[in-house]
């Protein structure tokens, strides 16, 4: 009987038991995600996830994912935290079996880090990894090579669907709207260009020597080769072992540098287990506010003491423009000879031109490293290729990769996004209207309008004045890649209404197809020379509209007539060695104030015509030239760059003319000094020997008679007021930047910056050039330095309002005056000068 009933008891507890664990299972729902940066999109590694009534809680994972039980049928928030980072609440309404979601975590403003300690682990574990840099920066070997591939994206940042609407001119571009990435819905983003390359790459160390070979590139809006080339890994290489790491131009002290303990403060936050390994978490976190650094956090093997993932983000009080925010997440991994190799890069940036919160762009770049060989005779047989120590080379067909290409050799898969971007773009550039607000937008901008195979402008100059025309009229023509890809035309008609004289230049450039480097000029002018310092295209001339409105008082305008045919060969080896053979025939014609030619003249007709032949050598070792399409710009970095003219005059076949010579030389160069900001300096010296010339074929020393800075110029010399045959001379300046701004507190947060120059030149007169030129002309004095020096310094305040600079220049020497008819003033020897500049 016992029996029977024990059993009817065990059944019904069985029966129970699974009736229970029915009703709990159903009583329960998963909540499933991942956890990342909301401003990288990086995962954010073992965060804290917590529900906020019940405080059950766990960690995620190495790679921020995470799954969490809860009741059904309940309202709770989900608390998710990491260090660093903001908590983020999730309010949740737990109705389905399953939830998946993405949660975004934004940085938190960097606080001090307070160690209540005397033992500090975290300054501990940074000196550990200072010590075992040299054994573990993936930079320490003598050679490697690499397959990489480049991803970069470009967004619009703090774009309003709501204003989009409301603007007529941007109705017909609705569609752009359905490619608005809303997954943050706050601050949706809009994808507008996107571009991807694979390259095969190749570096040495001793002597130091790069070489990339691009393999397939996929972009959209970008044709022109150079940006193509800068767009690969080259430009941006950055290496967090590095003590200093080189960001838009500006150093930033890396928190691995050997002195970043006078920096940082650091925090061991916690261990963790990873197959097997274990990983120390440290933090970081600037000193001081105003200062280039970084705060963030890395991993670290504590074996080996080496980085496996660092990430840095930039201070808010970094003397940076434009960028408000910038991080970069490094990866790092062990090899099985235990050395540490670059795995990932990612770099992301905020940029506006605009105050925060405005309008802004974000560039993300991300960096993948694959098939890494060390030390292979393969590597040095690719960098022998290479006729510099830099090189970029996009193979054959690279750009005509299809879908099925990239599928397969993409490194990471494309998202949703980013495969609209291709479409949208594409869509973009075939609409008419579109079109239509780029030429705007360029013409306003440049100064020129594009007329297919031709362009007209600048506008700036089509209307300018003077004391010698009055009113001046100018039109230019020039030819577009349109046109022809080697040959450019450019030409221009100008007219004087008080002198009544058609002045105009007609040119053209040649540059011979393949990589021989060889190019040809040919050119005519007959024209005023408009302020401009011969052999100087980067002078800031008075043929502008807006000259007039910024001239110093009280000085009367120069100005001659130059009638000149120049012709010119050149052959550049690279971007390293340049020479250009050139001839020049010019026709000189003064105009009061300046003396009058019939004075200065050896000739019985009283012109003064001279013929030349040059040779100019350029060496800019590691220069990198970025071509528009007018013209090219040189990126030096920090190699000296030296200059050296050779020019010998030559009687026509009548023996009219001067027979002299002229050798200058000149030493350029702009570098960085770790903490102390930007140094700029320029050495030049020239003699010039043989017949005596008049003074506008010696050398005459550059002035500025406007209120715009001209940093080729002495600022408070008159044009024309200094002739030399014979000269030495430096311009130099410091660009402090922040260092001493920062030594006042209430200045740490603002952005100005603080700089001192100083220009000077020796020069003097040969006694024959001296007879000749130093008369006492009716309505000007020509003037010598006669062995003396001329010397100017002054200091200022950069970077206000992030545009404009301020300069007070001081002249202390010589105290000589310049005697001008009827204005006799002395030489100014203070004066306050501005210049608008983009910098970073």
């Amino acid at each position: 009987m016992w029996l029977r009933q024990a059993r009817k008891y065990y059944l019904f507890f069985i029966l129970l038991a699974l009736g229970l664990a029915d009703t709990s299972t159903a009583q329960h729902t998963i909540v499933q995600g991942t956890i990342a940066n909301r401003f990288t999109k990086e995962r954010i590694p073992f965060a804290s996830v917590s529900w906020k009534r019940s405080g059950q809680g766990i960690i995620s994972d190495s790679a921020g994912n995470f799954s969490i039980q809860a009741r059904r049928h309940q309202v709770d928030t989900l608390l998710i935290s990491s260090v660093g980072f903001q908590i983020q609440m999730v309010p949740l309404a737990l109705q389905k079996d399953t939830t998946v979601l993405t949660v975004f975590l934004d940085t938190r403003d960097a606080g001090e880090v307070v160690v209540k300690s005397k033992y500090n682990r975290g300054l501990l574990w940074w000196k550990k990894i200072v010590a075992n840099k040299p054994i573990n920066n993936p930079y320490k070997q003598e050679s490697y090579s690499y397959e990489l591939y480049n991803k970069v994206e470009v967004d619009i940042d703090n774009f309003s669907r709501k204003k989009f609407e409301q603007y007529k001119l941007l109705k017909p571009f609705g569609f752009i709207l359905d490619n608005i990435d809303s997954v943050s819905e706050d601050k949706p983003f809009l994808p507008v260009f996107i571009t991807e390359s694979i390259s095969d790459c190749y570096f040495a160390t001793h002597p130091f020597r790069e070489r990339e070979e691009i393999k397939a590139i996929k972009t959209n809006g970008v044709k022109n080769e150079s940006i193509l080339q800068y767009l690969g890994g080259l430009n941006t290489r950055i290496n967090s072992y590095d003590n200093y790491m080189t960001l838009f131009g500006k150093e930033f002290i890396s928190p691995l540098s050997s002195v970043g303990d006078q920096y940082y403060n650091y925090r061991g936050a916690d261990t963790q287990y990873i197959a097997g390994e274990r990983y120390l978490h440290l933090l970081f976190t600037p000193k001081r506010d105003g200062e280039n650094t970084f705060s963030g956090d890395c991993w670290v093997h504590h074996a080996s003491w080496g980085i496996e993932k660092i990430t840095l983000n930039m201070s808010s009080t970094a003397s940076i423009n434009f960028v408000q925010r910038m991080s970069l997440i490094q990866q790092f991994t062990r090899r099985s000879d235990s050395s540490w190799v670059f795995t990932k890069d990612k770099f992301v940036a905020e940029l506006s031109p605009l105050k925060k919160g405005k309008l802004a762009f974000i560039a993300r770049k991300t960096s993948l490293y694959s098939n890494i060989h060390m030390n292979e005779p393969s590597t040095l047989e690719a960098l022998a290729k290479n006729v510099r120590n830099e090189k970029v080379v996009i193979q054959e067909g690279a750009r005509d990769k299809d879908t099925g290409f990239w599928r397969t050799h993409r490194a990471e898969p494309l998202s949703v996004n980013e495969e609209h971007v291709y479409k949208m773009i594409d869509t973009l550039q075939k609409m008419p209207l579109f079109k239509k607000y780029v030429d705007v937008a360029t013409f306003i901008v440049d100064g020129r309008k594009q007329l297919g195979k031709i362009e007209i402008g600048p506008w700036f100059k089509w209307v300018s004045g003077n004391q010698l025309e009055r009113v001046r009229l100018r039109f230019d023509v020039a030819t577009t890649k349109l046109f022809s890809e080697q040959l450019w035309l450019h030409g221009y008609l100008a007219y004087g209404f008080r002198d009544k004289k058609l002045k105009g230049k007609g040119e053209f450039t040649y540059k011979f197809p393949g990589q021989q480097g060889y190019s040809v000029h040919a050119s005519y002018t007959q024209d005023l020379d408009n302020g401009r310092s011969r052999n100087n295209d980067e002078d800031i001339t008075t043929d502008n509209l807006f000259s007039q409105l910024i001239r110093r008082p009280g000085i009367r305008q120069k100005f001659l007539l130059d009638k000149e045919v120049k012709v010119w060969v050149q052959k550049e080896w690279g971007n390293i060695f340049s020479a250009r053979l050139s001839f020049s025939r010019t026709d000189f014609t003064t105009f009061t104030p300046l003396p009058p030619k019939e004075m200065l003249s050896v000739n019985d007709d009283h012109t003064i015509v001279s013929s030349e032949v040059g040779l100019k050598l350029r060496y800019s070792p590691g220069a990198k030239v970025v071509r528009t399409k007018r013209k090219e710009f040189r990126l030096h970095g920090e190699n000296p760059v030296i200059e050296a003219g050779l020019y010998a005059g030559i009687p026509d076949f009548l023996g009219d003319g001067y027979r002299y010579q002229k050798l200058n030389l000149a030493l350029t160069q702009s570098f960085r000094i770790p903490r102390w900001g930007k140094v700029d300096y320029r050495v030049f010296g020239g003699k010039i020997f043989g017949d005596p010339l008049p003074f506008m074929l010696l050398e005459i020393h550059p002035g500025n008679e406007i209120y715009y800075y001209n940093k080729n110029s002495f600022n408070l010399m008159n044009r024309f007021e200094y002739i030399s045959d014979r000269y030495a001379g430096f311009f130099l300046e410091h660009n402090f930047e922040k260092k001493l701004l920062n030594l006042l507190p209430f200045l740490r947060k603002t952005s100005l910056r603080q700089f001192w120059n100083v220009k000077a030149v020796w020069g003097d007169l040969s006694a024959s050039d001296r007879r000749l030129n130093l008369q006492d002309f009716p309505n000007y004095r020509l003037r010598s330095l006669r062995g003396n020096g001329y010397v100017e310094a002054g200091t200022g305040i950069d970077n206000i309002f992030r545009y404009f600079r301020v300069d007070l220049v001081w002249r202390f020497a010589p105290p000589q005056k310049t005697v001008i008819l009827n204005n006799k003033n002395s030489i100014d020897k203070f004066g306050v000068f501005g210049s608008f500049h983009f910098q970073f």
